[in-house]
């Protein structure tokens, strides 16, 4: 009986999802001489901004056969979008990006974010997305509005 308990363990503890994302906020709280009192020269000045840590681990078939690419779209209080992308050459690994607040203009926080992992043909891998994350619609000069993918929408 114990047997057939641990298979069942074994089989329900596998997961789909290989990306793991976290979007943080720097400020003097993400120094640790904060949290236990010692001297730290950088309480003077403090780092200011976001954080957005990226981690995956992909199934060696996944990595093997295919040439990954990691796509990190992120969307600003202004509305406005940078897309960074990077190579993935490892099978586990992690990425980090800084944003840099400016605290008297706050529309260059972070609104939402989403990543893609890509193979070399551009199809998705996988995808994680913030739960805010939408498609932008934009508006052009002609007052068209540009269509929204089905795909974006929840039924």
């Amino acid at each position: 009986m114990k047997k057939y308990f641990l298979l069942i363990l074994i089989l329900t503890s596998c997961f789909k999802n290989h990306l793991y994302v976290q979007h943080e906020k720097l400020d003097k709280n993400y120094l640790a001489s904060t949290h236990i009192g010692s001297p730290d020269p950088r309480m003077k000045n403090p780092p200011s901004g976001q954080r957005i840590s990226i981690a995956w681990d992909f199934p060696l078939s996944v990595f093997r056969n295919q040439e990954l690419t990691l796509m990190l779209s992120v969307r600003f209080w202004d509305n406005t979008e940078n897309l960074l992308v990077s190579k993935i050459e490892r099978k586990r690994g992690y990425k980090i990006y800084k944003f840099q607040d400016d605290t008297i203009d706050k529309t260059k926080k972070i609104l939402t974010y989403k990543v893609d992992v890509v193979n070399q043909d551009g199809k998705i891998v996988d995808v994680w997305k913030h739960q805010f994350w939408k498609k932008l619609i934009k508006i052009n000069s002609e007052e068209h509005i540009e269509t929204i993918v089905e795909e974006d929408l929840i039924l």
